[in-house]
């Protein structure tokens, strides 16, 4: 049985065309297939050139040449950059496929024999980040703002100091919750009674019309979704049907996916027709007495932002009357008349304090696993073992 290790191909640049693209190859499958095919201008084989320096040439497949730069990285490690179409790619990967070589996915590439766990899950989170502003932060882990807090909260418990290391093991892991939503949005649910204008609200939102807008009880029968971005912050808005009784199989079916939405969410939005209610104390209330009648057992652990929609349709005397207050904001959909502090208000929800530049943020469910098992181990008096739980950065 042979001994050599095995040989690896990956395409390191995003899917689709673009003017270049990178193919990384690693191992002696990946530099027999590069010989076999790369004519280099330097007349040297793959294996002879000179590392971390630039060989321009050309790859020859059948009737197709395609003019490459290679880079010769350690020993066994390759980079063949290429025209960004999708053809020419395709053409050099599977040469190294056909020479022996496996291929990775891009993420799984990155990670192979680095030995900074935390800033290859950096590199794999930012290029999931959606906003400038989680990027800033993924940026900040894996220029070490993570890696020296767990280092840190080691120095602490090696010298015994636990209530230091249980105060800032605390204190990362209730930044997970912004951490997590890095790369994936935070989910809030627009929900309330038929026709309070639910679809219309979250159009004004995302800024264009994602949802059916129809002035019928039923009309939205699924769950409609659209994400943006609320301060920076990613956001899945889930615009849920009209939750109401209904003989009508179909629309029972969205009311159930309305109402598992609202028990996930990270945030509710109860939207109430301000038409119907008196004043904020009063539409509180309802929003409290319709959630529980119409959620369920979902409504125990929904804390909701209660929005009295339509007020473009009431007099100055009766928006007056309404007003905002509390947990309860007045805006018209239509006019985008209260939307501004209606934006605050989710973000402030979401975000109630955000992370400032170069703080720690632990970002991915294994870190958060790993953090919480090291705090567990220091309630139990047990430092080595929580030590062991913080080594793997």
């Amino acid at each position: 049985m042979s001994s050599e290790p095995a040989s690896f191909v990956s395409i390191l640049t995003p899917p689709g065309r673009g003017a270049i693209a990178v193919v990384a190859a690693s191992g002696s499958a990946a530099f027999d297939a590069v010989d076999g095919c790369f004519t280099a201008a330097n007349s040297r084989s793959a294996r002879e050139q000179p590392r971390d320096r630039i060989a321009f040439g050309h790859c020859s497949s059948g009737a197709h040449r395609e003019e490459v730069v290679l880079i010769r990285g350690s020993d066994d490690v390759l980079e063949v950059h290429c025209h960004g179409g999708a053809a020419a790619v395709a053409r050099i990967v599977d040469t190294m496929l056909a020479a022996g070589c496996r291929q990775l996915p891009w993420t799984e590439w990155i990670a192979r024999d680095r030995k900074v766990a935390i800033a290859v899950d950096a590199d794999i989170a930012l290029a999931q980040a959606t906003t400038r502003r989680t990027a800033s932060i993924l940026l900040d882990q894996r220029s070490g703002a993570l890696a020296q807090a767990i280092t840190d909260i080691r120095s602490a418990i090696n010298r015994g100091d636990v209530n230091r290391g249980r105060q800032l093991l605390t204190t990362l892991i209730e930044r997970s919750n912004v951490g997590l939503h890095l790369t994936a949005p935070w989910q809030v649910a627009i929900a309330g009674r038929p026709n309070v204008g639910k679809s219309s609200l979250i159009n004004a939102l995302v800024g264009y019309e994602r949802a059916i807008v129809f002035d019928q009880p039923g009309t939205t029968r699924d769950v409609l979704t659209a994400e943006t971005a609320i301060d920076g912050w990613p956001v899945r808005l889930a615009d849920a049907a009209g939750l109401r009784t209904t003989r009508d199989e179909l629309e029972a079916e969205g009311v159930k996916r309305a109402r598992r939405q609202l028990a996930s969410a990270d945030l509710v939005l109860w939207v109430i027709d301000a038409a119907m209610i008196g004043d904020a104390r009063e539409a509180s209330q309802a929003a409290e007495q319709e959630l529980h009648a119409e959620a369920r057992d979902a409504a125990q652990s929904i804390q909701p932002l209660v929005v009295l929609n339509k007020i473009d349709l009431l007099s100055n005397e009766q928006r007056a009357a309404v007003g905002s207050a509390g947990n309860v904001l007045a805006v018209s959909a239509l006019t985008g008349a209260g939307l501004d502090s209606l934006l605050a208000a989710i973000a402030h929800r979401l975000v109630p304090a955000s992370p400032v530049a170069g703080e720690a943020v632990p970002f991915t469910q294994q870190q958060v696993e790993r953090l919480k098992a090291a705090l567990a181990e220091l309630d139990r008096g047990d430092l080595a073992a929580a030590d062991a739980y913080l080594t793997w950065t």
